[in-house]
């Protein structure tokens, strides 16, 4: 399975999360999927309510509410679930093992000052595998 999404769309995703530092930020893509490709278009940030925001992140109750009534009202599919690393890699951490939720994709936004990116990730629940997935930028 391949990643879509223009460099514009990633930028923003970046810039979001550098605005909330030191805290991790976090929200939901929004896109098309297939069994091929991902293709995003677009990002919703949701409230982190987790009790220390800077080390991990809780969706707000209430912002999660508010993103699936606007994906169900515009007819958009929610693609995946974000998060930022402040400080750490793009590569899941143990508290993402534990505490991820079984959605199509889960990306990490990587912003601390030695690896800015973005990372996606399909994992399988069965096996707990993570298996990471190619991006093409557009």
């Amino acid at each position: 399975m391949i990643v879509r999404l223009s460099e514009e769309l990633e930028n923003d995703l970046i810039s979001a999360a550098l605005a909330r530092l030191p805290l991790e930020c976090c929200g939901v893509v929004y896109g098309t999927a297939t069994d091929d490709a991902i293709v995003a278009d677009a990002f919703g940030l949701v409230r982190n309510a987790a009790i220390s925001p800077e080390r991990r992140f809780a969706f707000h109750p209430e912002d999660w509410v508010s993103v699936i009534f606007e994906a169900q009202k515009n007819q958009r599919e929610i693609v995946g679930f974000f998060h930022s690393h402040p400080e750490e890699s793009v590569l899941p951490s143990q508290r993402d093992m534990n505490g991820s939720l079984p959605w199509r994709t889960y990306w990490i936004v990587g912003v601390s000052p030695a690896e800015r990116g973005i990372a996606v990730y399909h994992r399988h629940h069965a096996d707990d595998r993570w298996d990471p997935l190619r991006i093409s930028r557009e």
